[in-house]
């Protein structure tokens, strides 16, 4: 592996975003995480990952400053927000819409941005502490050739989304000609490393005696897969026992359940909508509209409210306990609604145990209390879907010992606790842990990923993965289905349409497979080059024979074209399929003309 000076992860999430630091050594004991504070999150190592761009696409603002730039009414005409960046990925949708104005944006050239911005931070972070303060005489590209780069990934990605951020990184500048070690650590395998090796977790050791299940809960999805510890020549060792599994069902799910089933009941639709969108008129930069700041400044108070209400959801809570929510943003703008009145319709019409008991009596108080049953609720509802993702993975692995909970919606300790009597219902001798500062574990375990990605002995495939590919015609074997052409390179009759298995859905995959195929050279008739083209399919049927079969589904394609002129009839060239790493990578390469060419994975 190649030397450098400092490790450094990121971990862009779904809500948070944040980036350590680690000298690089051979003796993992000795490592020494540090963090890259952003200077506007307390005690947390993490950020809001939102940024406001001007027409220029230069960041102004990122993370919590943000909000603090709204609410201080400094937004100009020309500014875009952009939010929820990484779901827009989940989604697979290719641009980003900002949420104040009609500009989009490219998904690849935004998260370029702001890994850039993450990675200058990063690099200003390991100068000072080197005693190297000026930032005006930092060569950004010189000091990013020091670093190992970590970037964290969900285990449930799909090679889209996995492809969309190394091209990012690459216009970032993490990765270029000088500098490619960039390592993608799927972010449960990085929680696994973490917990393996930190000492302060409370954790017994013998409980990674056998099987145990890392559950990444963050702001937008939860992530879920089965790890195994195994000890080989005195090394330790991760297995992943089955593919993982995962869905939107993080923690920003309660607050948009808590605006549809609450705020809407409760003033009505189109009053909320319309409160919504003066909000979203005042991001649009009229300074000179006071009413407009007002709306701006209470609306983002209101979703800070509500992010504390559902934070504040604890063991040692009476279920009629309420909490106090500024709602004066509604009745200042809508000065004719009645109080007393709007309570009572809202009490007629919603669930018996979310009524609500208090709230101001006169014009100067519009707080109302709502009851935290309401978030015990809506966070049931939404640990319900992740409790049924673990019971299916617990089901797939014979005996699992141990839950491990990280990422940031693991710092609920009333989440953990409702997932906990769910699974125990079914598996009363599962324990249940979270490691110490839950929410971190992913971007300290990367660090450890990043000494030594090795240690992942292999991984389970998620889906069938092959190529299109001529295979000589077998009437009994093809005749139903395969597509029979004359091959003029083979002299012979072949099937168009096969599928040319690589790997299978749940086959074990080993770290560092690779397969190699020889394919044969075809000459353009056109221009007389010749040339070869490969094409990649995924499947979620194991026995998968035809590119053509129902839920076949291509993923990537390769062209290698060789322009010396020279005639290459009945040549052949190389194309090497990399399956065992966090990032499939396929590469052809023609020895004689020494050409060579990587695969365009399709989004």
């Amino acid at each position: 592996m190649d030397e450098k000076d400092y490790i450094v992860a990121i971990d862009f999430g779904s809500s948070r975003a944040g980036t350590v630091f680690a000298k690089n050594t051979s003796d993992e004991n000795k490592i020494q995480i540090k963090e890259c504070n952003f200077g506007d999150t307390g005690a947390s190592i993490k950020t809001l990952n939102e940024v406001i761009l001007n027409d220029s696409n230069e960041i102004i603002k990122y993370g919590f400053a943000v909000n603090k730039y709204l609410k201080n009414g400094e937004l100009k005409e020309n500014e875009a927000i952009y939010r929820r960046i990484k779901m827009n990925l989940y989604h697979n949708l290719s641009e980003i819409e900002s949420v104040n104005s009609s500009r989009s944006i490219d998904l690849e050239e935004l998260i370029a941005i702001i890994l850039e911005h993450l990675k200058k931070h990063s690099i200003e972070s390991i100068l000072k502490s080197e005693g190297k303060k000026d930032k005006d005489q930092i060569d950004y590209d010189k000091e990013s050739n020091r670093i190992r780069w970590v970037l964290t990934i969900p285990a449930i990605w799909d090679e889209r989304n996995k492809y969309i951020m190394m091209k990012a990184a690459e216009k970032a500048g993490i990765v270029n000609e000088n500098n490619k070690t960039l390592f993608f650590a799927l972010e449960p395998e990085a929680a696994s490393y973490y917990c393996l090796k930190e000492k302060d977790l409370l954790i017994n050791e013998d409980i990674f005696k056998k099987p145990y299940i890392i559950c990444d809960l963050g702001g937008g999805t939860a992530d879920i897969v089965c790890h195994e510890r195994k000890i080989e020549d005195g090394i330790e060792k991760i297995i992943e026992k089955c593919p993982p599994k995962g869905g939107p069902y993080g923690s920003d799910e309660i607050n948009k359940e808590f605006e549809e089933k609450v705020l809407k009941l409760l003033f009505g639709e189109e009053i909320f909508e319309t409160i919504k969108k003066k909000f979203e008129e005042s991001l649009k930069g009229n300074n000179s509209d006071k009413n407009l700041k007002e709306i701006s400044k209470k609306y983002i108070k209101l979703i800070e409210d509500i992010n504390l209400f559902k934070e504040g959801l604890t063991n040692n809570l009476d279920e009629d306990e309420s909490m106090s929510i500024d709602c004066s943003i509604f009745f200042k703008n809508f000065g004719d609604l009645d109080m007393e009145k709007i309570i009572e319709n809202y009490n007629k019409k919603c669930k018996p145990e979310w009524k609500i008991k208090e709230y101001g009596k006169d014009e100067m108080d519009r707080n109302i209390d709502f009851p935290y049953k309401i978030i015990y609720d809506l966070t049931e509802n939404l640990t319900d879907k992740i409790s049924n993702l673990l019971l299916k993975t617990i089901s797939e692995v014979k005996d699992v010992s141990t839950i491990l909970y990280v990422g940031g919606f693991s710092s609920s300790e009333k989440a953990i606790d409702l997932i906990k009597r769910k699974i125990n219902e079914k598996n009363k001798n599962i324990q249940h842990k979270t490691p110490h500062n839950p929410q971190n574990a992913v971007l300290k375990g990367a660090i450890y990923y990043g000494l030594s990605p090795k240690r992942i002995k292999s991984r389970k495939a998620k889906y069938t993965l092959g190529m299109s590919a001529y295979f000589d015609w077998d009437e009994e074997k093809y005749g139903k289905k395969g597509k029979k052409i004359f091959d003029p390179i083979k002299k012979k009759y072949c099937c168009e349409n096969t599928f040319l298995k690589f790997i299978s859905k749940n086959d074990d995959i080993p770290y560092d497979n690779c397969i190699t195929e020889e394919l044969y050279l075809r000459k353009d008739t056109q221009d007389g080059t010749f040339g070869g083209h490969c094409v990649l399919f995924k499947s979620n049927n194991p026995n998968t024979m035809f590119i053509d079969e129902e839920g076949v589904e291509e993923i990537g394609n390769l062209d290698i074209i060789i322009y010396d002129g020279k005639d290459y009839t009945g040549d052949t060239f190389l194309v090497t399929f990399n399956l065992g790493g966090t990032f499939l990578n396929v590469t052809a390469f023609h020895s004689k003309s020494n050409t060579s060419s990587s695969m365009n994975f399709e989004y």
